[in-house]
């Protein structure tokens, strides 16, 4: 087994951990740690009896199942996308805010109808503290807001991560294949200022992780 295929299978096991099979595409983006061409990646996973295929969906041999999970989630997640763009859409109204995006499985269009909805907040230049407070407040008034130790979340808004204009790098203690992911995957809902191209450039260190990856 070369590098490239030792790669394509840590990839499918990794997004297996999430119940997530994935396409062509969305493989040769989160390739884990190779740099590689899409005509190699296609050889590559020709090649490789521990992979299997259905419809567009390529996964790890034994998981078809996961096909139909994750067409369904589609489906979900596009209902939950319509709540998450009203409440980001709210957030707006409070002139400190300059970006919300989606991180987690709704980013990926592949959450289940219990989940909750993570959100990722930018907020002006020394104001994240006094900006939060007005998010949970406006939040507890759509009855939106997430709460520690709840049992019952669904369409819930969990504030997954606030980051500062001038402190939109994630530091290096906190950088992983996981927040690499967290990064790349997420979805501005809606930017000022081209904050979500300045926050890819000023966590570049993931693509360490996910060399192939580009918005």
């Amino acid at each position: 087994m070369n590098q490239l295929q030792s790669a394509i299978l840590k990839t499918l096991a990794y997004a297996d951990v999430f119940d997530s099979p994935l396409t062509l595409k969305e493989l040769h983006l989160f390739l884990i740690g190779q740099k590689a061409e899409l005509k190699d990646l296609k050889k590559a996973i020709s090649e490789l009896k521990q992979v299997e295929k259905s419809g567009l969906y390529l996964f790890i041999k034994g998981q078809r199942q996961l096909v139909y999970q994750r067409q369904k989630r589609a489906k979900v997640s596009l209902m939950k996308l319509k709540i998450a763009r009203k409440v980001a859409w709210v957030l707006k109204t409070i002139p400190t805010v300059k970006m919300v995006a989606l991180t987690g499985a709704l980013a990926m269009n592949n959450t289940q109808k219990k989940d909750d909805i993570d959100f990722l907040v930018v907020t002006s230049k020394n104001r994240l503290w006094l900006t939060r407070p007005w998010i949970v407040f406006l939040i507890e008034l759509l009855a939106r807001r997430r709460h520690p130790g709840d049992k019952e979340f669904e369409d819930k808004i969990c504030l997954n991560m606030f980051l500062a204009e001038d402190c939109l790098k994630i530091p290096p203690q906190e950088q992983s294949l996981y927040t690499a992911h967290e990064i790349c995957q997420l979805k501005p809902l809606w930017q000022k200022d081209n904050l979500y191209q300045k926050l890819l450039k000023a966590n570049s260190w993931s693509q360490k992780f996910l060399p192939n990856w580009k918005p």
